[in-house]
């Protein structure tokens, strides 16, 4: 019995059982070799953005709602309504409305890349009646509060090969305050 008892407190989370958490270092998550192959690659950020505001990596939780965990992405403040911009060329892969993430636009890239943009407030009127290609600074949407959000931003996620990768690794952004 005490080996059940051990067994299933090791399954919750320690957060929930009020033990304080510190967040581990992000691990290192170099660009594939597929992508760095392909040359040097920046973006540019896809909001106006001169900051991220919550890292990509292990996190404690953040409010009632958004609970510790691996946040594959980072989060780029920007204003309500503010335009959300492809950073490269793409094919619009999935746009959805669904959970934690809100209205979200998955893009697909050449090389194997992957880009996600969520809490959105709406797609831009070409991607909502169909239209899938992008060029490098098409816009996609605007930002809102879809989803779990404490605060107007864009989430932004990369993924090369279908693993997440630190988007700061291609904007090169410094943490905000």
């Amino acid at each position: 019995m005490r080996n059940r008892v051990r067994t299933a407190l090791a399954c919750i989370p320690l957060i929930l059982l009020g033990i304080p958490v510190r967040a581990a270092p992000a691990p290192a998550t170099p660009v594939p070799a597929a992508v760095a192959q392909a040359g040097p690659l920046h973006l540019d950020s896809p909001v106006a953005a001169r900051c991220y505001s919550s890292p990509f990596g292990w996190r404690h939780q953040v409010g009632p709602r958004a609970p510790a965990g691996f946040h594959n992405g980072i989060d780029l403040p920007a204003a309500a309504g503010a335009l959300v911009r492809a950073p490269l060329p793409g094919t619009v892969s999935r746009i959805k409305r669904m959970g934690i993430g809100g209205l979200q636009v998955f893009v697909e890239h050449p090389g194997g890349l992957m880009t996600l943009y969520a809490h959105l407030g709406s797609v831009v009127p070409a991607l909502a009646t169909g239209r899938t290609k992008l060029a490098a600074g098409d816009p996609i949407g605007r930002i809102g509060r879809t989803g779990v959000t404490y605060g107007t931003h864009l989430f932004f996620a990369v993924f090369a090969d279908g693993r997440a990768i630190d988007p700061n690794l291609l904007l090169a952004l410094p943490p905000c305050g």
